[in-house]
């Protein structure tokens, strides 16, 4: 009996439909974490290989199994091939970080079957997050609340009204966010430790809250007075110094003024009398006009 035309163009359309790849899932693991990569539930009795097409931003590698030529991995990062306790095959990818993010193909055909999938992943990392106040030069004060570091950007929020707010966010070479919320306090401001800011990522299950407690900088008018006064430190230092500088010479002179040099004693009154009489009586001697 003739089949109907029908059935065949369904059965080409699903064998074309089953190797055709399909669209790419998205999906996101918190770093560290240990991820089960599962391209099907067929167990290993039904399969006849599976390949693992591994795509990273630094190199590219392949990981393969098969009822015929066996076990193949070139990754060489510790991704291996494992099977469930139910022998159903999957991928293992111990420690994940960034140098893991990328895209994973998978091909497998099985006993009445094949198929294909393709998964991109991304790295969930926490940011660093911290608080604190300042003063801006028109003696206002800013809580600054940051959060640093983290993948994807954190969002940040504050439990009060302020006279403006401002976000700003960057991102660094590595693909990391960075995320900065100032907000501008009112002027008599009673007790700023009601003053948080809240920070919600996705790597965490609740959000967190900051308190800004330390406060970095001082008002602009004390730090013209401290200025003032380190200035006049600085002068009456200098002055203490030349007076000392001046005075110093008039004590030194004065000084060697009081010392009076020891007489000498007179050669005469330790000379013995045989010396000064043999001494006078050569002088006289020597003495022409001396009859």
């Amino acid at each position: 009996m003739k089949e109907p035309l029908w059935v065949f163009a369904v059965i080409f359309f699903l064998v074309c439909q089953t190797w055709t790849w399909s669209a790419v899932n998205y999906t996101s693991f918190n770093v560290g974490s240990d991820v089960k990569l599962n391209c099907s539930n067929k167990s290993w009795q039904e399969l006849i290989y599976v390949i693992w097409t591994v795509d990273l931003i630094h190199k590219q590698c392949r990981i393969a199994n098969s009822i015929d030529g066996g076990p193949e991995n070139n990754c060489s990062d510790g991704k291996t091939m494992r099977n469930t306790s139910m022998f159903q095959s999957y991928l293992h990818i111990p420690d994940f970080s960034s140098r893991d993010v990328g895209l994973y193909k998978c091909e497998l055909v099985y006993r009445g079957g094949s198929a294909i999938c393709s998964i991109s992943l991304s790295i969930t990392v926490p940011p660093r997050i911290s608080s604190w106040l300042e003063w801006r030069d028109d003696n206002s004060m800013v809580a600054v609340c940051k959060a640093e570091e983290g993948k994807p950007a954190a969002t940040i929020t504050w439990s009060h009204m302020g006279n403006f707010s401002s976000v700003e966010k960057q991102q660094s070479s590595n693909g990391f966010f960075s995320v900065e919320s100032r907000l501008g306090l009112p002027e008599g401001t009673g007790n700023v430790e009601n003053v948080t800011c809240i920070i919600r990522h996705l790597y965490w299950q609740s959000e967190k809250t900051l308190r800004p407690k330390r406060l970095k900088g001082l008002p602009y008018n004390v730090m013209c007075v401290l200025v003032v006064v380190a200035i006049l430190m600085v002068l009456a230092g200098f002055l203490v110094f030349a007076h000392k500088k001046k005075i110093m010479p008039r004590c030194l002179s004065g000084g060697r003024s009081t010392l009076k040099p020891q007489p000498m004693e007179d050669i005469e009154e330790v000379e013995p009398y045989a010396s000064y009489v043999q001494r006078v009586n050569s002088i006289y001697n020597s003495n022409p006009c001396v009859p």
